[in-house]
């Protein structure tokens, strides 16, 4: 199971107070990484020129990264990554009067770190997929029917009973667990003691359901919304 720290830096997108906190911190650390460096090597540079360094080769980068995790393609996400990167180097060029295609090139690892984290977090949210069905394949083997050879639901208690081609087969599960269960197969509630197969509906009206097979059920106004 993914921990939530990966959860949030690589799927989740941060909320905007998040963002700024982060920025924020980056922006704090690399200002102070920048004063001991430069103190050290004998050339001290004040905390302001450090803030401003990472204002313009660090944030930019972490905004890249967040509004690329929100894209839902590869081509959207490098089309970001790489108008970042040129905005970075026409402003940074602008600024100080250097080469375009020098300030474009020392682009290049910055871009690479965000392509990788991409990267990573489409192989992170494949995974969290491919476990997900893989839970839902393991829960389903556990019915003792096949999902497609089930019509509908309806609860009997602590049970409920399948309804087929067949005769009903009661099954020991409540109708709000099937419910869950057999959602991802594209079925819904219809009633609180009814779940059927979507493509089964044949007629919704009134308050009325009626099945392909011609079994009718009435519908509470609370599950008419899934209906629509």
């Amino acid at each position: 199971m993914l921990s939530d720290s990966l959860d949030r830096i690589f799927i989740r997108p941060l909320t905007a107070s998040q963002l700024l906190l982060v920025a924020l911190a980056l922006t704090l650390a690399s200002s102070l990484y920048c004063v001991i460096y430069t103190t050290l090597a004998g050339r001290g540079e004040p905390l302001i020129d450090g803030i401003v360094w990472a204002g313009l080769n660090i944030v930019p980068w972490v905004i890249c990264f967040e509004i690329a995790k929100r894209l839902g393609s590869w081509p959207a996400q490098f089309g970001i990554l790489f108008v970042f990167a040129l905005g970075m180097s026409l402003l940074d060029s602008l600024m100080s009067g250097s080469n375009m295609m020098f300030e474009l090139t020392r682009r290049l690892p910055g871009a690479a770190i965000i392509a990788g984290m991409l990267a990573l977090s489409w192989i992170l949210k494949r995974l969290v997929s491919d476990r997900a069905v893989a839970k839902k394949l393991v829960s389903t083997l556990e019915l003792p029917l096949l999902v497609d050879q089930i019509g509908w639901v309806t609860a009997a208690g602590n049970y409920v009973e399948l309804h087929g081609s067949g005769a009903p087969i009661l099954h020991r599960m409540s109708i709000s667990a099937m419910t869950k269960l057999l959602s991802a197969h594209d079925f819904v509630r219809i009633h609180r003691s009814v779940l059927v197969r979507r493509q089964n509906i044949k007629e919704f009206t009134g308050n009325i359901v009626t099945l392909n097979t011609g079994q009718t059920f009435k519908t509470g106004n609370r599950y008419r919304s899934a209906l629509q």
